[in-house]
């Protein structure tokens, strides 16, 4: 599964640096959107193991919950140190930076205090999505962007971070779901889609309600969730040719996409394609954990997608100055992408194995089952 998560990453590098060829019709495999959504069944896949097998009852919840802040804000700080060195370092050099929000009268300074302590507390950071500048000061909307003078989204350091909030809203309530029967799961999986549904009736469907609405999108993390049921019913039902033939359909219809996707919109949720994508994820991931779940090799790779998604609108911006990258979107695309994996392995190498190390100490120290994954 390591694999397939460091190939949804680049997904996401692939739309934020125009992808592979021509800038007005870019290869971008699946996009940005839906490969946050399909990191999402991923992520209630495993939290769906480590809560059934190694967090396996409520006495362990407080470490569960230790360890998961551990994994996402050791190497979140890390990298938001690095963008607020570099933009520091732009802002001081050109008196130009991502900083020069909180330098405009846009809107007032404790309104600035309270965007900028959500960089730093990391849950909420979506809700700069859901507020517009109006008079000088923020008030509600139900569009993402394009609402006034400046996007509210642009206050946030690590703009792809948004989706690390509703990481950590599931993970808030993962520990009294995850354990719970599949039919129970399954219901409020059918209460979330329902809710997509009858919000949709109503005309809200464009972003952020298309894919970073916490409600909407519990359905997708629930979904993994039941695939790890599934998988954990009959670990044998997985193997066989059959098996792996739907494993492998995940990463070539991610690579194939864009042939799938015709003249759909991307960010549409309601979408075949879409729709149709998101189902062979759940279904397939089952398959995927059966055979990649002793792989080493598979493990190591995996670990660099966190960083790497992290980290890639960073190298992004340290490599636009250079007029080569700029003029040819396949070959900024290739650049941003080996040096966002190289950052990401000197990150894996030197930073988060220890990190690891450490949370799999204070893991075995509360009480927690040793799994892999």
């Amino acid at each position: 599964m390591g694999l397939l998560r460091v190939l949804l990453a680049l997904a996401v590098l692939f739309e934020h640096t125009g992808g592979l060829g021509d800038e007005r019709g870019g290869y971008w495999m699946i996009g940005g959107p839906l490969a946050v959504q399909a990191f999402f069944v991923i992520s209630g896949f495993y939290m769906g193991l480590v809560l059934n097998e190694r967090y396996d009852r409520p006495a362990l919840n407080r470490a569960f919950y230790l360890n998961r802040a551990i994994r996402i804000y050791s190497i979140y700080f890390l990298f938001l140190a690095l963008y607020l060195a570099v933009f520091a370092l732009a802002q001081w050099q050109t008196g130009h930076s991502p900083l020069d929000p909180y330098f405009s009268s846009l809107v007032t300074w404790p309104e600035k205090l309270g965007l900028a302590l959500l960089n730093l507390t990391v849950i909420g950071q979506d809700l700069p999505l859901w507020l517009r500048i109006e008079d000088g000061q923020l008030a509600w909307t139900t569009q993402a962007f394009g609402t006034g003078p400046l996007d509210v989204f642009h206050f946030m350091a690590i703009p792809v971070a948004w989706s690390l909030s509703l990481e950590l809203c599931f993970y808030l309530i993962a520990p009294f779901i995850a354990r719970r029967s599949w039919q129970q799961i399954a219901a409020l999986f059918a209460a979330s889609v329902m809710l997509r549904l009858s919000a949709a009736g109503l005309g809200f469907t464009a972003d952020p309600f298309s894919y970073r609405f916490f409600p909407f999108e519990l359905a997708l993390f629930l979904a993994g969730v039941l695939a790890y049921k599934a998988w954990a019913a009959n670990h044998q039902r997985w193997d066989g040719a059959g098996a792996r033939a739907l494993a492998l359909a995940v990463p070539a219809a991610t690579l194939a996409y864009p042939l799938l996707l015709g003249d759909w919109p991307e960010t549409a949720f309601f979408t075949p394609p879409r729709i149709l994508y998101l189902l062979l994820i759940a279904c397939a991931l089952p398959a995927v954990h059966q055979w990649s779940r002793n792989s080493v090799l598979d493990r190591q790779i995996g670990e660099l997608s966190y960083p790497l998604y992290l980290n890639q609108l960073l190298v992004l911006g340290l490599l636009a100055g250079w007029p080569a990258l700029g003029a040819n979107a396949s070959v900024r695309t290739v650049a941003v992408a080996l040096v966002s994996l190289a950052l990401a392995w000197v990150v894996v190498r030197f930073v988060d194995a220890r990190i690891e190390a450490w949370r799999r100490r204070l893991a075995a120290r509360a009480g927690a089952q040793q799994i892999g994954g």
